[in-house]
């Protein structure tokens, strides 16, 4: 009788001291959660005693999920920033470009043919202005919602001339040029046609900006469709290892008034699209390589 008394004493101090243990991590772990709900850090809760080691390894997985939530929240918000940070300029060339052909027609002394030609050009710019709105309002669901690019089958080299011209008078203002190799003129893909225009205007327009002479730029379909961009530049290694990222500028393009996102949305959207963009730099010749899969 004695022996049960003495055991049942023995347990009963056992159950009391990993009540205790219990208790005391509990307390450990509601101070740790208040501690890391104040604090911007990546830290995980810790045992105290081991008595509680299936809670704390939970609390830890959903802390784990929560943040990384947190994570993907914060890229998507910044990448609307980002968005919302280009549009201003993409929105503002054609539209300056049109105002200024205004202008012209308003105050010069220039025959109806001529006149003709410019109210075709303001056409021209503002039917582009229409097409970068309605382009946005897709991009923002795309990026904001992880929608999926709607696809269709496309010819690329259709798109990529338009591109061109687009930014040929510009080119030529500044005594430039664009020249196209294309030995295959009919070509077909499945993209999406409002982000691939997106990707080769950033690209012709970041050559224009911060690159110089000629921009050869070729496009050539075989197991894959490659379109190289290439033209001289300053550029270091250091430059390239940065170059697709978010808001990067080199001290040249600071200078030019870049905002750092050409090539960070081209990359993003070539990606999008599943195919790949890379960057290097030889003997002062900048190059621009895109894949997509045929």
């Amino acid at each position: 009788m004695i022996a049960v008394i003495v055991m049942l004493a023995v347990l009963a101090a056992v159950l009391g001291v990993i009540c205790l243990l219990q208790r005391y991590e509990l307390y450990s772990v509601e101070k740790q959660l208040k501690e890391l709900s104040t604090e911007n850090t990546n830290n995980l809760l810790r045992s105290s005693t081991g008595t509680a080691d299936r809670l704390v390894t939970e609390i830890n997985r959903l802390l784990k999920e929560i943040r990384k939530i947190r994570v993907e929240h914060t890229r998507k918000s910044h990448a609307m920033e980002q968005m919302m940070t280009n549009i201003s300029h993409d929105l503002r060339t054609p539209l300056t470009s049109a105002l200024g052909y205004i202008d012209l027609i308003r105050n010069a002394d220039i025959s109806e043919e001529e006149k003709k030609r410019e109210l075709e050009v303001i056409e021209q710019r503002l039917m582009r202005l229409e097409e970068l709105i309605n382009s946005f309002f897709e991009f923002s669901k795309i990026i904001s919602g992880g929608k999926i690019p709607e696809k269709e089958v496309l010819d690329p080299v259709g798109i990529l001339e338009e591109s061109i011209v687009h930014y040929f008078d510009d080119y030529e203002s500044r005594g430039r040029c664009i020249s196209l190799y294309c030995p295959q003129r009919r070509l077909k893909i499945s993209s999406n046609r409002s982000m691939l225009l997106r990707i080769f205007d950033n690209l012709v327009g970041n050559a224009l900006k911060h690159g110089s002479g000629e921009l050869k730029v070729s496009i050539v379909q075989e197991d894959v469709l490659r379109v190289t961009f290439e033209n001289p530049a300053e550029i270091n290694e250091l430059d390239i290892e940065h170059i697709f990222d978010e808001f990067y500028t080199t001290d040249i393009s600071r200078t030019k008034g870049g905002t750092g996102l050409g090539l960070a949305i081209a990359k993003q959207f070539t990606e999008m699209l599943g195919g790949r963009i890379e960057a290097k730099a030889e003997d002062s010749v900048f190059t621009v390589l895109l894949e997509f899969n045929v």
